[in-house]
């Protein structure tokens, strides 16, 4: 029950990615910056819905294997499986209405293919920006007391990402789905995808840890 449990919450979570990537596209496609930079900031919807549903979203969970026993990696691959699905599944049906346009499917493509064109070592460093980023605006969200914090905190290093090109392992899956691109490198992008945002989000938490202790250690 626990992993079914998990899989739909991250479904769901997949799905409200899916709101919040599309209003970006939408924006985006009509080719001024200040729509894209609205859009950018529009998408932080999708992560901030996640945090006060408590929903499972892979890139906003991995940062916190430290806290965590071995089983946690379960958890996790549950948990991107279920976030793909979902943003697959809202996706495909997005894609058969008229708000995913010309115009929209065409900036996905190009993406896409810029996506594609980058080399590993180029996509494992955004990812792992696009980690952190992560990182920032959940444990940012959860640790700031006041109001506007918090939602500066959940906004924020989302339109960061977005517009630095940083590489999101479910975000991505709402291009690639509007863009209709599907191959044996696409799967193996994902997986680096993946391991890029679980490197920049482990590795911050990691070195706040590490801080942290040496403060104590200074202390005593």
């Amino acid at each position: 029950m626990k992993y079914l449990r998990i899989f739909i919450s991250a479904f769901l979570a997949g799905c409200c990615i899916v709101f919040g990537a599309t209003c970006y596209l939408i924006c985006a496609s009509q080719g001024t910056f200040a729509l894209k930079l609205a859009g950018s900031f529009m998408f932080g919807i999708g992560l901030f819905t996640i945090i006060h549903f408590k929903l499972w979203l892979y890139t906003g969970k991995v940062g916190y294997v430290l806290d965590n026993k071995a089983s946690y990696a379960i958890d996790l691959i549950v948990c991107l499986l279920g976030n793909l699905v979902g943003v697959i599944v809202l996706s495909s049906l997005l894609k058969s209405t008229y708000i995913i346009n010309d115009a929209v499917k065409a900036l996905c493509q190009s993406l896409v293919n810029k996506k594609q064109s980058e080399s590993w070592i180029e996509l494992i460093i955004l990812a792992t920006m696009c980690g952190v980023m992560i990182y920032l605006a959940v444990d940012g969200h959860k640790k700031v007391e006041y109001p506007l914090g918090k939602v500066l905190f959940a906004f924020m290093p989302i339109s960061l990402f977005i517009l630095c090109g940083f590489e999101h392992v479910v975000a991505n899956a709402c291009y690639y789905t509007y863009a209709g691109v599907f191959s044996a490198k696409v799967i193996l992008w994902f997986i680096l995808m993946a391991i890029g945002n679980a490197i920049g989000s482990i590795a911050f938490d990691g070195i706040i840890k590490l801080i942290k202790y040496l403060e104590n250690k200074e202390q005593n």
